[in-house]
């Protein structure tokens, strides 16, 4: 009996793991296909509206780049810089302390000459209390804003704070640490200006930058990594991004937007509750 049950168990399993990596290939195989298409009439979509057109145009729409910091004064100040260096026709940066305990906010005070602001701040999104707000008074940073509030325990509550402050109809909501190239917001708005539909959200690939040459923030040279668990690592960001995310775009179906690149309406954000 016993030798007849686990003969029936071994038959179930061989057939039960055939049939999930059969399924399991192709879905992959599915997906693939979709990426493709997705991929061609991405590469098409780019002849529509030159990024040039939004970059001179007087009708771009205003952007708000949110980034929260926590503990971040090693970096941050080639990373601001490197944020307010994007390229796009109106702008702001909107850094958001969110209670660091090192000293994050007054090496960007010293650097940008931050000065505490009368700031009518609408809390349309419940977050941990907002202490201090600073505007640069050198004329260089003036689309700066940085946020001094209580520590909220999620990137989630500092990006909330950015978006109660934020002027624009969009925000990017992004990492401080992160490397975004220069034409970033040009790519993300133009699905939102060019949609018949309305667009929620748009989203972008994000690789690792290990082996790659960064100088004072920005981005010198791309290169592969040379070790090997990063170098996976690499392979399977390209895999979510141009062949997950791609085909998923592709049938209405893309499940989310990765934090640490996005680029929402700020009106939809703000009735879904942040």
């Amino acid at each position: 009996m016993w030798n007849e049950t686990f003969k029936f168990l071994q038959r179930f399993y061989e057939v039960f793991m055939f049939d999930y990596a059969t399924a399991l290939m192709l879905s992959y195989g599915m997906l693939v296909v979709l990426s493709i298409i997705e991929i061609r009439v991405y590469l098409k979509r780019q002849h529509y509206i030159a990024l040039n057109s939004i970059l001179a145009s007087p009708y771009s729409p205003g952007i708000s780049v949110i980034a929260p910091a926590y503990n971040e004064g090693l970096n941050i100040i080639s990373n601001v810089h490197s944020l307010l260096a994007l390229n796009y026709p109106k702008f702001e940066v909107i850094i958001i302390n969110d209670g660091s305990t090192d000293h994050t906010l007054q090496k960007m005070i010293e650097e940008f000459d931050l000065v505490v602001i009368e700031f009518a701040y609408n809390e349309q999104i419940v977050t941990q209390r907002v202490k201090q707000i600073f505007r640069s008074s050198n004329p260089a940073f003036f689309n700066l804003l940085v946020v001094d509030k209580e520590n909220g325990k999620s990137k989630a509550d500092a990006s909330n704070a950015g978006i109660n402050v934020s002027s624009y109809p969009y925000f990017l909501c992004t990492d401080v640490d992160c490397v975004i190239h220069k034409d970033t917001l040009l790519k993300l708005i133009k699905p939102f200006i060019e949609s018949p539909t309305k667009i929620i959200a748009t989203g972008a690939a994000i690789r690792i930058s290990n082996s790659c040459e960064i100088k004072n923030g920005f981005l010198v040279k791309v290169k592969i990594p040379n070790q090997y668990l990063p170098l996976f690592q690499e392979l399977e960001y390209i895999r979510a991004f141009l062949l997950g995310r791609m085909a998923w775009s592709k049938i209405n179906g893309l499940m989310l937007v990765s934090g640490g690149l996005g680029m929402f309406d700020k009106e939809v954000a703000i009735n879904a509750g942040g």
